[in-house]
C-alpha cells in the first residue's frame, strides 16, 4: 500500500483538523499469528496552532491489563502533505504523509509494558478518515524487520 493510492479518495483527512479537540478511541492488538493480545481505550486531546503549523497532541492508552501508555506528541506540518513528529519515547522523528482520506506515519518507539520495562518497535501506522468525526487506524509493529503485532483502532471526535 502506498499513500499515493489514496490521492483521490474522500473525505480528505487533515491530521491537524481531525486531532484538534477531544477524541475517544477503542482498539485491539493481535499477535503476529493473529491471536488476541489485548484491548484498549484511548483518550486524546489536541491543539493545533496554525501560525506555528504545530499540533500538540496527548494520547492516553488504557489497556485491559491495567497499564497505561501516555504519548505527548509535537507534530509539525512541513507542507500540504508532509508531517514530522516528536514524542519522548521515539527514536529520532516520526515521518508522515497525507493523501486524500489517508495518512501514513512511520517511527520507532520504546513501548512500556505493565512491568515498567520498555521494548523498541518499528511502527507503520495508517489512518483513514471514514467520515468527518470518525477515523480508523491500523498499525504494524515490527522488531528486527519482522512484524510481531497488529493494532486496530477507531477514533471519534467528541
Amino acid at each position: 500500500m502506498k499513500i499515493e493510492d489514496f490521492a483521490v479518495t474522500t473525505p480528505v483527512f487533515k491530521l491537524e483538523e481531525f486531532f484538534h479537540g477531544k477524541l475517544k478511541g477503542w482498539g485491539t492488538t493481535l499477535s503476529r499469528f493473529g491471536a488476541f493480545e489485548n484491548r484498549f481505550t484511548i483518550d486524546a486531546e489536541g491543539i493545533y496552532d496554525p501560525k506555528a503549523h504545530t499540533l500538540a497532541l496527548k494520547e492516553v492508552y488504557r489497556f485491559d491489563d491495567g497499564h497505561t501508555d501516555t504519548l505527548i506528541w509535537t507534530i509539525i506540518k512541513r507542507s500540504d502533505a508532509d508531517y514530522e513528529g516528536r514524542e519522548s519515547l521515539i527514536d529520532g522523528l516520526a515521518q508522515g504523509s497525507q493523501a486524500g482520506s489517508a495518512f501514513n506515519w512511520k517511527y520507532t518507539r520504546a513501548v512500556p509494558a505493565k512491568d515498567g520495562s520498555k521494548t523498541s518497535f518499528g511502527f507503520t501506522d495508517w489512518f483513514w478518515l471514514i467520515e468527518p468525526t470518525v477515523m480508523a487506524a491500523h498499525a504494524s509493529l515490527t522488531k528486527l524487520g519482522i512484524e510481531v503485532a497488529r493494532l486496530s483502532a477507531f477514533y471519534q471526535k467528541i
